[in-house]
């Protein structure tokens, strides 16, 4: 009952053969830290009091009192989220109730279900209709736009006026008498 002709090891490389490989995948990237956009959320039965600092997008839906300083992430008060406080962060989105003064590097957002009270200081912002805001806003200006209204600017609106000719006649005139 022995096969004769093969040796055992000839079996093993063949049937090892026959199995067919799975194809080595490709190993996925992993992104970089910086290009996830990690975010936090703190769910609409969660209520804080206290001072958040931050690394990361945050995303309130709950209730919060304090203030928020994330200067390089985008801070989110959801629609349901309720917060009072100052909040400096890259970016504001208002969906639900604030509070408080936002200062920012970028754009503060202020969506149709908000109710804003409070000052805003930012490069740009965007009121949807139908939002309640009361406050003030503050926006910061480019570099050449500030040149342009110190005066400083060289174009044709600023250039002095030309004198007439006529008057440098009337000198020559006194001149001979």
């Amino acid at each position: 009952m022995l096969k004769k002709g093969r040796k055992p090891e000839e079996e093993k490389s063949r049937a090892y053969d026959t199995i067919t490989k799975p194809e080595a995948s490709a190993p996925k990237p992993v992104p970089s830290p910086s290009a996830r956009a990690e975010s936090t959320v703190i769910g609409e039965n969660i209520s804080i009091e206290g001072q958040i600092l931050g690394n990361e997008h945050l995303v309130i839906e709950g209730s919060m009192k304090g203030n928020v300083q994330m200067e390089g992430h985008d801070f989110t008060v959801g629609s349901k989220g309720r917060v009072e406080g100052e909040i400096k962060a890259q970016n504001v989105k208002i969906s639900g109730q604030m509070i408080g003064n936002i200062l920012t590097k970028g754009k503060v957002e202020i969506t149709k279900e908000a109710d804003f009270m409070g000052d805003i200081r930012a490069k740009g912002i965007s009121v949807e209709d139908g939002a309640y805001f009361k406050g003030s806003i503050e926006l910061d200006q480019e570099p050449h736009r500030k040149t342009m209204l110190s005066g400083k600017s060289t174009g044709p609106a600023t250039a002095p006026p030309v004198k007439e000719p006529a008057v440098e006649p009337a000198k020559k005139d006194l001149k001979e008498n």
